[in-house]
Formats: structure tokens, sequence, C-alpha cells
């Protein structure tokens, strides 16, 4: 299984999740592209990458901070979302750092999304009184107080009582692409 799951803000980094390991058991890698052709994928350091299942990211526009979802254990749910920083002088990932209770809950948090703007998460989650399986919840970063706000359901009708996860939402707002998963499709 492998799946597109992120483009960074220049477009010159593509980062995929490639089941490399037992069913299930993936891994998050990264694309360069150099010219035209994107050289072979490389994965990620073990600071974001597991035995267990990491299966989204969000780079930050700037490239320097990585937010992934991860099945990893210490966690609050099944999946929890992280965070890691770019060490510059060791040229890689540094520490994973779980976003905490505020973002994650007892239940599965997946498919995140940073806005361009930098400051804007969005995830789907099965917990945050969800309308049932996932839906899509947006938070804030607030600079000063150095915490996420409380998780806002984004609501109907992007969300349902199905699965509705990976939203992504354009720069400009006017756009937004999502999976749903429902009962009644293909």
């Amino acid at each position: 299984h492998d799946a597109t799951v992120a483009l960074s803000a220049d477009g010159q980094k593509l980062y995929i999740y490639l089941d490399d390991m037992t069913r299930g058991s993936g891994n998050i890698y990264e694309c360069g592209l150099k010219g035209t052709i994107w050289t072979k994928p490389d994965r990620l350091n073990d600071n974001v990458n597991t035995k267990y299942h990491e299966s989204s990211a969000a780079p930050s526009p700037d490239g320097n901070l990585l937010y992934f979802a991860s099945a990893r254990e210490g966690g609050f749910g099944e999946h929890d979302i992280y965070k890691v920083l770019w060490d510059v002088k060791k040229e890689k990932w540094g520490e994973p750092e779980n976003l905490g209770p505020i973002i994650n809950t007892p239940y599965e948090e997946e498919g995140v999304f940073l806005h361009p703007d930098g400051k804007t998460l969005y995830f789907s989650s099965e917990g945050h009184n969800s309308m049932g399986g996932y839906d899509v919840f947006k938070s804030v970063w607030d600079e000063k107080k150095k915490k996420w706000s409380k998780p806002e359901n984004i609501g109907y009708p992007i969300n349902t009582p199905d699965h509705d996860v990976f939203f992504v939402l354009s720069a400009n707002g006017k756009h937004a692409y999502f999976t749903s998963i429902k009962t009644d499709t293909y």
C-alpha cells in the first residue's frame, strides 16, 4: 500500500506512506524534486517512524516542523498526533512530542493537515464528540499561551455519521478536499 501524504509548501518535498513492514505497519518517506524528477523515497528517521503504524504527516510552511500520526506506545489512544522539529546541526528530525490531551483522545486521531498559515491544524478524530466515525476538527495554536485551542468540529455537510478524514484546505480557504467513507457509496 502506497499513498501520498503531503506536499511541502514550496512543492519540492513529497511525503508518502509506504506499507513497508508487516501489513498495516507502514512508515513515512520523503522524496525530493530534482528538476522534473522525484528522488527515490527516503525513510524518515526513527524519531518519526517506529515498528508501529505511522500514517499521515504535515510539514510546516518553512519545513522545520513536521506533525504526524502514529500508533506508537505511550500515547493517549490508538493513533495520536505528534510533532518533531528539524535539527539543523544534526540534519535529522528531533525527538517526537505528543500534542497532548487537548488534541489527542483515547480514540483515534488521523489525517493531520497544517494549513499554510502555520498555526491552524486540521485532523480527524473519533473522539471530541464526533458525529460518528471520524470527523474533521480544527485547532489553532496560540503563540502567547503556547497551547492549542479546544478542537472545533467543522460540522455538517463535511462531517457526517460516517468516516470523514484526510481533510486538506487551500491557502485561500475556498476549496477543501477530503475522503468520506459512507455506507451508501462505492
